[in-house]
């Protein structure tokens, strides 16, 4: 660790956009990246501003980048996370997410740098740890708040199936969860090692609340990952300190578990209070004042406890440890100390496992809420085998995508086609396996290659320290470990802030290898080429920022189209910002599919041609570099049917059948797409086009039943997904074919489906006309349902004998 010494107004600006970053990002959704353009507004406003700061921690670092210590080597090892992205991107299943990823991992590795060489010095690494670490506490507090009542933010607090969930800034529970294994592991430690009374109050304070979200996440995940996580953590720690760390742990558990059934039970009723006032926009104008009885009620509940166990933690860390670490300094001074409570760890992960798989009572000592998830935590709960299942299903995609992968966020548009049920699911629910699509093995390699490289060299310059200076980086290292080993079942580094903490911290920990190289080759390059890499760096920063701001003004444009359109403006006013978006980035789906539904609605309205052709012109483009899109894929379609362009509609479907296999409505779509083509054909004499298109209708029927029969085999628990079934309007259309084919038997076991008088009526009395035409065909009769449809519909008497007297040729 250096030396604090004067530091340059560049360094404090540095510093001071991580503070920045920390306190504002978590309150933009984490940064979610989402498959939709109303994430990207703030993330490419985070950029932006990355962007910007990149320049003076270029300039920061182009006198300090010597290439004479092992540090500044992973200054330009970083960069092969940016370029595992490029590598794809002309292959890239979704061009427009690919080259958004690029710019994602161009910004991690500048959070990299500046953790890399802003946390050498002791203010800076003091300043970013802490920064951490409070504004972690600053999401908690905020998410209290809403749980109470006094702010609203949606989604913030859940009402679920399984009861309430907090979800804090990140509206997703099992994020949160991983989230708060921050400020858990980093709170206990800085409780640990703290030598005043008023900065262990302070974290002892938070632990409560901290635990208490936890908790209330009900995230199984985040319980199952917790004891891993502290598996990877405490050997860093002597044996007194782990001692310390669980007695702590203890004492905020059992004071969290006393009020967390009645805090639950308060926040529900805030939250259905809260439900009631939110308006239409999803937005609650009358939040409760702290003073209110029934916000005040948890406050209450809350501060007691909290204060409780700070003051009981206080007085325990003051007056009992010094004691216990006495007592403990032989046990301590054991080669291998720091692994006995570990090793306990690993035991009681073993007795826990026996415990829930006998049905142990144990967990009738839990709050109620967390009792139900813990009993619930078995390999065949539903969502343990949906991963399952969907992590079978990336390595199918690996199997096309093998050496570079799919490009950034390729799995969104993918899956379908991979989908071994009909499940919906845009993430992987593992940072591990997306990453893998995304990259191919060969980025995952240099991902693993990378990260296990610095806890390699972290564990052994750690373990090889002799003085408490080695401790330093140690709430680098719990960031990471916290979020890496979560995200192994789960998707938080989806959240753009999220996964740049997790870079921050990388170049936190890495700061600290301070050895020298001791390669030739690297010697030399220090003394011939040390200024070649910041140069290098320095281009990269200004084409990034040309890039983010480039994204960041289209982005501005294209909201603002919508926004005059919002206002009624005419169709020129509209257009004059989203072309200037479209000409910033052509390649966006959203800007190009806003002004196709743009030219369609004004082509329905004129009939003029110019706007139809226009359509066409973008979608042609878009296709190009979205061939997977799902929104492209129904923009496309709908365009086709809109001048009745059956054939181009049928070749898009079928290659709908094949992207999206499990998706019903495909199936309805081609069936009906075959009858009409064929009942054109029968029209036109084309006798053998006419059953080439029937015959292909009714093979559908093959494919669904395979895909039904295939459901069947689905592990028991499993939720199989979105419905895949003979649906009515495709027993109507199975029963019309077979029924002018002359197989009334076969059509009236289709159409049987459709007489259930809730049915939509366009299914309803269509389908009934031909069942019962069908019926009076093979000399059978249903008199109830004939007169109650034709009392119904008389002028349906006619239609049935129609039918029944008509010869299809």
């Amino acid at each position: 660790m250096e030396q604090q010494g004067q530091h340059s107004v560049l360094y404090w600006i540095v510093i001071g956009f991580v503070l920045m970053f920390l306190f504002i990002a978590p309150y933009q959704t984490g940064l979610f990246y989402g498959p939709t353009v109303q994430y990207e507004g703030p993330i490419y406003s985070s950029m932006l501003w990355t962007a910007m700061v990149s320049l003076p921690v270029v300039l920061y670092v182009f006198t300090r980048w010597r290439l004479d210590e092992v540090r500044d080597w992973y200054a330009v090892a970083i960069w092969c996370i940016p370029l595992s992205f490029v590598l794809p991107l002309m292959a890239a299943a979704t061009r427009h997410h690919a080259e958004n990823y690029i710019l994602l991992h161009i910004m991690y590795a500048f959070f990299f740098q500046i953790g890399l060489f802003f946390a050498r010095e002791r203010s800076g690494n003091s300043v970013i740890q802490y920064g951490i670490v409070v504004s972690a506490y600053a999401v908690v507090g905020f998410c209290v708040l809403n749980m109470f009542g006094n702010v609203y933010s949606q989604d913030a607090v859940m009402l679920t199936g399984e009861g309430l969930r907090l979800t804090a800034v990140f509206q997703y529970a099992n994020a949160y969860a991983g989230f708060l294994i921050i400020p858990l592991l980093c709170g206990l430690y800085l409780i640990v090692v703290s030598r005043r009374w008023y900065v262990t109050a302070v974290h002892a304070f938070m632990l409560v609340p901290v635990l208490l979200s936890f908790f209330l996440t009900l995230s199984r995940g985040g319980l199952v990952m917790l004891p891993f996580i502290m598996l990877a953590f405490l050997p860093f720690l002597s044996f007194a300190k782990q001692v310390r760390f669980f007695v702590y742990l203890l004492i905020g558990s059992a004071a969290s578990f006393l009020i967390t059934d009645k805090i639950k039970a308060v926040a529900t009723e805030v939250t259905n209070l809260m439900l009631e006032r939110r308006g239409p926009d999803f937005k609650v104008k009358e939040t409760l004042s702290v003073f209110d009885p029934l916000s005040i009620s948890g406050w209450s509940l809350l501060l007691i406890a909290s204060i409780a166990a700070s003051a009981v933690i206080v007085l325990v860390h003051k007056f009992a440890m010094p004691y216990l670490d006495r007592g403990l300094s032989r046990v301590s001074a054991a080669k291998w100390s720091n692994l006995y409570v570990p090793g306990l760890i690993i035991v009681g992960i073993v007795l826990g496992v026996v415990l829930l798989a006998g049905g142990s009572s144990v967990t009738k000592l839990l709050p109620e809420a967390l009792g139900k998830r813990v009993e619930s935590i078995n390999l065949q709960q539903h969502s343990v085998l949906e991963r399952f299942t969907m992590y079978r299903d990336t390595f199918k995609s690996l199997a096309d995508y093998p050496v570079f992968g799919a490009g950034g966020n390729a799995w969104s548009v993918l899956y379908p086609q991979y989908a071994n049920n009909p499940y919906t699911i845009n993430q992987v629910h593992s940072f591990v396996l997306q990453y893998m699509v995304e990259t191919g093995i060969f980025g995952l390699l240099l991902l693993l290659l990378l990260v296990g490289s610095i806890f390699y060299r972290f564990a052994k310059s750690y373990f090889a320290a002799g003085s408490d200076d080695r401790e330093r980086n140690l709430l680098f290292y719990a960031v990471v470990v916290s979020i890496l080993f979560h995200s192994m079942m789960d998707f938080e580094m989806s959240y753009v802030y999220v996964s740049a903490l997790v870079f921050l911290s990388l170049g936190g920990m890495a700061s600290g290898f301070a050895q020298p190289v001791t390669w030739r080759w690297m010697q030399q390059a220090e003394r011939k080429g040390r200024f070649v890499p910041p140069a290098i760096v320095g281009v990269l920063a200004v084409v990034f920022l040309i890039l983010s701001a480039v994204h960041w003004k289209a982005n501005r444009e294209f909201y603002k189209a919508l926004q005059l359109a919002q206002q009624g403006k005419s169709l020129q006013e509209v257009l004059v910002p989203l072309d200037k978006a479209l000409g910033l980035q052509p390649d966006n789906p959203s800007y190009v599919l806003a002004r196709t539904d743009f030219m369609t609605q004004v082509y329905e309205q004129s009939g003029n041609e110019t706007y139809y052709e226009d359509a066409s012109r973008w979608l042609k483009s878009i296709k190009a570099t979205e061939p997977y899109d799902r929104v492209v894929f129904e923009a496309e379609y709908k365009h086709y049917m809109q001048k009745n362009r059956l054939e181009d509609a049928l070749e898009l479907i079928q290659v709908g059948l094949r992207d999206h296999p499990w998706v019903i409505a495909m199936y309805e779509r081609a069936a009906s797409l075959h009858i009409q083509l064929g009942d054109r054909a029968r029209q036109a004499g084309q006798q053998d086009v006419m059953d080439g298109h029937w015959s292909a209708a009714l093979e559908l029927h093959q494919d669904i039943l395979a895909g039904m029969k295939k459901l069947e085999t689905l592990p028991e628990g499993q939720n199989p997904g979105d419905p895949f079934y003979v649906t009515p309007t495709l027993g109507l259309q199975f029963g019309q074919l077979h029924f002018v084919r002359g197989e009334v038997e076969q059509a009236a076991a289709f159409l049987s489906g459709t007489t259930d008088e809730t049915l939509n009526e366009t299914i309803y009395q269509p389908g009934t006309r031909w069942y019962l035409a069908a019926l009076k065909k093979m000399g059978k009769a249903d008199q109830a349902l004939y007169d109650r449809f034709t009392a119904r519909y008389p002028e349906e008497k006619q239609e049935i004998e129609n039918l029944v007297a008509t010869v299809w040729q």
